[in-house]
């Protein structure tokens, strides 16, 4: 193994369970090796799909699901590979090339991606350290994986927590089922998200910085690799970036989680407070931002503009599956219609699931909904699955149900045995109290997040959603 990859496998001079694990060995092996407790090892080992069950594996993500030709898998699934805009596909399929659009006129996102790629000799240009947090909090800067939290305000709690060691982590878990930016911007333009890492380590102080890839991307763990080795010598004095791929778990898509997978450890959220920016990986000061969030910075730095643009993963019944980058406020209608070409020939319209699994399901008579997180609260990471008339709202149900049921962490008590009930709740009364206690009592927004199509659903097809169980 090279001394490098060896090096970055270590953490505090422990091992990383999950990295060891992949080797092949054995529980109480990797026991030896890591310092943990067999018990730990065992919790570590099932907690991550990608961990067990090699070769193929059918994707069973909305696109995937409910794309003509599909059928339901026979052996190993994986929840989404991040190519829904080819739906149906495997994980071990060939990819096609993502089509990729904008509808501004000066994209922000896709600058790199449908022009020329950022210039690795350019891209890293910082002004001086002191003036970063001004420019981004200038700029208005809104986290894009879903939450839009102001981008300066983390900085600056980790910036003024005192601490030796700082680090910052490029979430690139895309986990949701129709999302495949991240992906994108990670294969085409990965120094665009590498300058982003490089300018918050100038404006927090951290020496550490990890791009946290799914496991699932194989081509991008790859590229960022590269990228990364032609980065040397061009970030800020002290700061190193490693890949840390993950293992399959979508919980780690919350930051928390995160983190506790890159220790090696089962991604299971953490309460909150302190956060990561506080106290994150290894208790040290940590900025976990999404790579869109992240490919943003170095337009903003050169600019001083606000990055009043969004991009969105179109996928489903539609003619032109695409990733897209559209302003802030654009119609839903505009985006379908404009981007990706309409309905599919022989295709009628019934709804968009917006936002993944815990995202918001939007009728025919909503359409001209503006795509903003206020008029949208579930808009999330920007996924966009188009379902046809053929997709009953119970169906759609049932397969929310199943997604939430398997990728629970299990950490907390209204999430892990509530989940398990949703399919089995037959009463619209009962369901909507069973969504009550998932959306207040959840540990994390994994939980409180499941009720938001559920509810969606019972509201706009009241009459689809039970009929099937009737006697």
């Amino acid at each position: 193994m090279h001394l490098k990859e060896w090096a970055s496998r270590r953490v505090h001079g422990e091992l990383n369970a999950v990295e060891v694990l992949r080797e092949g060995e054995d529980d109480a092996q990797v026991s030896r090796r890591t310092g943990l407790p067999i018990a730990a090892v065992h919790g570590v080992r099932t907690f991550y799909g990608l961990l067990h069950d090699e070769g193929k594996r059918t994707c069973t993500g909305t696109a995937c699901s409910f794309a003509r030709g599909w059928r339901p898998p026979t052996g190993a699934e994986v929840r989404c590979v991040g190519r829904c805009y080819q739906a149906p596909c495997e994980l071990t399929a060939g990819d096609h090339p993502i089509p990729a659009t904008s509808l501004v006129p000066e994209p922000v996102v896709f600058r790199g991606v449908l022009g020329e790629p950022s210039d690795p000799r350019a891209a890293y240009e910082l002004p001086a350290h002191d003036q970063i947090l001004a420019l981004i909090e200038a700029s208005g800067l809104r986290g894009r994986g879903g939450a839009a939290y102001p981008t300066a305000a983390k900085w600056r709690a980790a910036a003024i927590t005192p601490a030796a060691t700082r680090y910052v982590v490029a979430n690139g878990d895309e986990g949701d089922p129709g999302s495949f930016v991240d992906r994108l911007l990670l294969e085409r333009d990965p120094h665009a998200v590498l300058a982003g890492m490089n300018a918050c380590a100038a404006a927090i102080g951290a020496t550490h910085g990890i791009v946290y890839i799914r496991g699932e991307y194989p081509r991008a763990i790859e590229i960022m690799r590269h990228a990364i080795d032609e980065a040397r010598g061009r970030l800020i004095p002290g700061f190193d970036v490693v890949v840390h791929v993950g293992a399959g778990s979508y919980v780690c898509g919350e930051e928390t989680a995160l983190l506790r997978g890159i220790e090696g450890l089962r991604a299971e959220p953490s309460p909150k407070p302190p956060y990561p920016a506080e106290r994150g990986l290894h208790g040290k000061p940590t900025i976990v931002q999404n790579v869109e969030t992240l490919s943003i910075i170095p337009w903003v730095l050169r600019t001083g503009r606000r990055p009043d643009t969004k991009a969105f993963s179109l996928s489903g019944a539609l003619a032109t599956p695409c990733a897209v980058e559209a302003s802030f406020g654009t119609p839903l209608r505009t985006l379908l219609d404009v981007a990706g070409g309409g309905m599919a020939p022989g295709r009628r319209f019934k709804m968009a699931l917006v936002g993944g699994p815990m995202g918001t399901v939007i009728p025919a008579h909503e359409l001209d909904t503006p795509l903003t997180f206020h008029a949208m609260p579930g808009m999330g990471h920007g996924g966009i699955v188009v379902l046809d008339d053929s997709v009953s709202a119970r169906t759609l149900a049932e397969h929310l149900f199943g997604f939430a049921a398997a990728e629970s962490c299990g950490n907390c008590t209204p999430c892990r045995a509530g989940t398990a009930q949703l399919s089995r709740t037959v009463d619209e009364a009962a369901l909507v109290r069973l969504l009550d206690t998932l959306e207040l009592g959840s540990l994390c927004g994994f939980g409180a997040g499941v009720p938001r199509p559920i509810r969606d659903l019972l509201r706009h097809f009241p009459d689809e959603m039970f009929a099937e169980r009737a006697p």
